[in-house]
């Protein structure tokens, strides 16, 4: 089963409050994850703490027991936690923040959620050129629906990226996509649409809790 939930970012000295307080039901083990976020800046903090917020609340609403939960870093960044049937990804752009959570044997998912940028065709065809495979620019070439094609592209890429723990500028064109499965969606807030994917097995992809509709910008 996948659950997820989107919102806009906020800012203000409360987070960093609500995020002292939520530590406080998580295991100890649990302390360079939260060191991290709390380590971070201005919009870098927000972005994460929002993050983690709509992580927290989808813990409590699946009733994870959190005091048993340990969520570490490797080496790039990629939360993990101790338990094989749990899995999550955050992303965030440009005031909006996403979270995805799996909770599945060997569950193993990713998610990127894009801000969609007001590009002309020229434009998207230029960095087009950057990430997509020769097959994929031909398809792009001839779309009568760029953005949507061009966000959903990239989109895809980086939450592949982010499920299986490599880097974006390794698997920009190298990355093969067509065995993968993905769940496409839009979230529209505050006069914005955010273009977002969701990379896990298909037969996860197959229960996600919520619509797209339900995860447009609280």
């Amino acid at each position: 089963m996948i659950d997820l939930s989107a919102s806009i970012v906020t800012g203000g000295g409360m987070l960093r409050i609500r995020i002292e307080n939520a530590r406080t039901f998580y295991n100890s083990g649990c302390a360079e994850y939260f060191e991290d976020i709390l380590s971070k800046r201005n919009n870098a903090f927000c972005d994460s703490a929002c993050g983690f917020l709509l992580l927290d609340s989808l813990l409590q609403k699946n009733r994870v027991n959190r005091a048993e939960l340990i969520i570490t870093l490797d080496e790039r960044g990629r939360p993990h936690t101790n338990f094989s049937d749990l899995d999550f990804s955050i992303s965030h752009s440009e005031g909006c923040a996403m979270c995805v959570v799996e909770i599945s044997e060997g569950a193993n998912v990713g998610v990127d959620v894009q801000r969609g940028r007001p590009y002309s065709a020229a434009k998207m065809d230029e960095l087009a050129k950057a990430f997509m495979t020769e097959e994929e620019l031909s398809r792009f070439g001839g779309s009568e629906h760029k953005p949507a094609e061009f966000f959903t592209a990239w989109t895809r890429r980086e939450a592949y990226v982010k499920r299986i723990g490599s880097d974006i500028f390794d698997n920009l064109k190298c990355a093969d996509l067509s065995g993968e499965s993905f769940r496409d969606g839009i979230i529209t807030a505050c006069g914005r649409r955010y273009y977002y994917s969701i990379n896990a097995r298909s037969e996860a992809l197959f229960h996600v809790e919520q619509s797209d509709e339900q995860a447009k910008g609280e």
